[in-house]
């Protein structure tokens, strides 16, 4: 393409509509503005353009001469009139003459603004989301298992949804926006300290990876962050007990099974619904937990006791003797039972007076009721298959590792015991 350099000239409204009706396919116009000299009007085929040039100051150390012309879009017509075309050439002008380089820091900004608009919260989200189940615990040895990735990455997203900061860069997230989302959850501290922690470990993890700068988490004020949720201490006795197990006649077959069973056994109510044929052995009245279902990632054992097993042999035999499956399939979609929260509701209904409970308080029935009868007290966090490290210290952690299984198995019967004798002399409803 030819390129026909005409002028200076004063160039006005009508001198640009002079060119556009000049233009050509085969030439390109450069009509050079003489009321601001290095400004010119760029007319192609199909468009026109504002550019200014000029040469950067100082010498090239390598040639010694002065640099090369470089050249800035402003904009077109359009966009600009002629008089907004010398303004901003001018601003550009003075910026070159005093030792910047406006066409290097136009490309910075371009940059900047590309860079903020591919590391938006949300973007980083999903990258989050993969690197996540990849990195080690914060606590403990290993890596996040799927589920507790996913939880991690919901808790995340609904803190940012709250806060509208899904479309923002991150490197712009503040300590208020943080603040805000911790003011959002109201009266609901664990929410709170889950949302609180969330956040701040994504920050961690993007400024582990350069992609901020700092961790705005670190703004809040230690007094204004979520403390620690004080732990339960809700029990239910065994007359309690007792209740619920005559009042889940009152459920579906699977929920009512389901509910005897926790009542029966002290495991968590997800390890119970996971539960499947292929990890019981009947025979010998034993659940064999595979790692990947336990909480700890411990592969665990638990003895089935009279009203376990009995639930349970009844369910295997009216299932045609399966070699495998879930034991306590959901009515409707056949998948892990998940609406705890609408069974609890409706045994809530059927035993009016009971102190408020969930399900996991369960466990600890479990083992006040074990404690109040002697029962070790380690033996009942091996049945609630709770970390033995944990519970002992110095040398006995590290050396002593028995499982005490007589123990465990005399335990769970003397429980099963409590609970039939509490279920038989329960006043009937």
């Amino acid at each position: 393409m030819r390129v026909v350099r005409e002028g200076p000239i004063k160039i006005t409204r009508a001198t640009v509509e002079a060119a556009w009706r000049r233009r050509s396919r085969e030439q390109r116009h450069v009509l050079g503005d003489a009321v601001c000299r290095g400004l010119a009007l760029v007319v192609n085929a199909s468009s026109m353009t504002w550019v200014f040039s000029y040469k950067p100051r100082g010498q090239d150390p390598r040639t010694g001469k002065r640099f090369s012309s470089r050249s800035v879009t402003i904009g077109t017509p359009e966009s600009h009139s002629p008089d907004d075309a010398r303004a901003i050439a001018g601003q550009l002008k003075g910026q070159a003459k005093s030792g910047k380089d406006p066409a290097e820091a136009r490309k910075a900004a371009i940059a900047v603004s590309a860079k903020a608009r591919a590391e938006t919260v949300s973007l980083l989200i999903e990258r989050y989301a993969v690197a996540l189940p990849k990195r080690p615990k914060m606590r403990g040895s290993g890596n996040l298992t799927k589920r507790q990735a996913d939880a991690e990455i919901n808790h995340l997203k609904r803190a940012v949804a709250e806060i509208g900061a899904g479309a923002k860069p991150a490197s712009v997230i503040s300590g208020e926006d943080v603040r805000s989302a911790i003011s959002a959850c109201g009266s609901k501290a664990a929410t709170a300290r889950h949302w609180y922690g969330t956040l701040n470990r994504f920050f961690d993890w993007a400024l582990d990876e350069g992609l901020v700068t700092a961790n705005p988490c670190l703004l809040v004020a230690k007094g204004r962050r979520p403390r620690a949720v004080a732990p339960r201490q809700q029990f239910l006795v065994p007359a309690e007990l007792a209740l619920l197990w005559k009042a889940a006649a009152q459920l579906n077959p699977v929920h009512c099974d389901l509910v005897r069973f926790l009542i029966a056994v002290p495991c968590r109510r997800g390890e119970a619904a996971n539960m499947d044929w292929a990890h019981l052995n009947l025979s010998e009245a034993v659940w064999s937990q595979p790692s990947h279902l336990t909480k700890n990632r411990d592969a665990h054992r638990i003895y089935l006791p009279e009203l376990a097993f009995g639930t349970l042999q009844a369910r295997y035999m009216a299932a045609g003797r399966p070699s495998s499956g879930l034991v306590f399939p959901a009515p409707r979609l056949g998948k892990p039972v998940d609406t705890f929260s609408d069974i609890k509701q409706q045994l809530v209904s059927a035993v009016k007076g009971l102190p408020d409970w969930r399900f996991h308080d369960m466990r600890r029935s479990f083992a006040t009721a074990l404690g109040e009868a002697g029962t070790s007290e380690a033996v009942a966090d091996a049945i609630l298959n709770h970390r033995q490290s944990a519970t002992r210290g110095g040398v006995l952690g590290v050396y002593q590792m028995a499982q005490r299984w007589p123990e465990r198995v005399e335990a769970m019967k003397l429980w099963n015991n409590i609970l039939l004798r509490a279920i038989n002399s329960a006043p009937p409803r």
